[in-house]
C-alpha cells in the first residue's frame, strides 16, 4: 500500500494538469495569432508594406488588456494577434497560479511559500511598467 507524503491530488495528477494547461495555453496562442493574421493578409495583404525606418506606435486601443479584448471581440486583425500574444504571455503566469493552489491542496507549505514568491516577482515584472507610471492603463 503507497502512503501520500502530502494529502491532496498526488504529484502526478498536478503535472499532467500542468502540462495540459500549458499545451492549451500555447495553442490557444497560436491559433489566435494564425487568425489574426490571417484577417490581416486577407484586409490588408493588398497594400504595400509600411516604411520600415519610420517608427509607427500601436494605436492607443492596442496598448491596454481590455482594448485589446475589446477591439478582438470586433475581429479585428491586429487585436487578435495582440491577444494571441497576451494568451502566450498569460500561460506561464496561469502555470504559476495553479502551482500555488496545487501546493496549498497538498499542504506543502515550503512550495507554496516560494511559489508565491516567484509569482510576485513575475507580476511585478509585468506590471512594473504601469506601477512607475509608464504603462498605459
Amino acid at each position: 500500500m503507497s502512503e501520500q507524503l502530502h494529502p491532496g491530488p498526488s504529484e502526478e495528477r498536478v503535472e499532467q494538469v500542468m502540462g495540459n494547461l500549458l499545451r492549451i495555453g500555447v495553442i490557444a496562442s497560436a491559433v489566435m495569432v494564425f487568425l489574426g493574421g490571417l484577417l490581416y493578409l486577407i484586409h490588408e495583404g493588398r497594400w504595400p508594406a509600411p516604411d520600415l525606418h519610420e517608427f509607427h506606435a500601436q494605436p492607443e486601443h492596442l496598448r491596454s488588456p481590455a482594448g485589446i479584448l475589446r477591439e478582438s471581440a470586433a475581429l479585428k486583425p491586429s487585436s487578435l494577434i495582440m491577444l494571441g500574444l497576451l494568451l502566450l504571455i498569460a500561460t506561464p503566469v496561469a502555470r504559476v497560479i495553479f502551482s500555488v493552489a496545487a501546493f496549498v491542496l497538498q499542504r506543502d507549505y515550503l512550495y507554496v511559500f516560494f511559489t508565491i514568491l516567484v509569482l510576485s516577482v513575475l507580476l511585478y515584472s509585468l506590471f512594473s511598467g504601469y506601477l512607475s507610471g509608464s504603462g498605459a492603463l
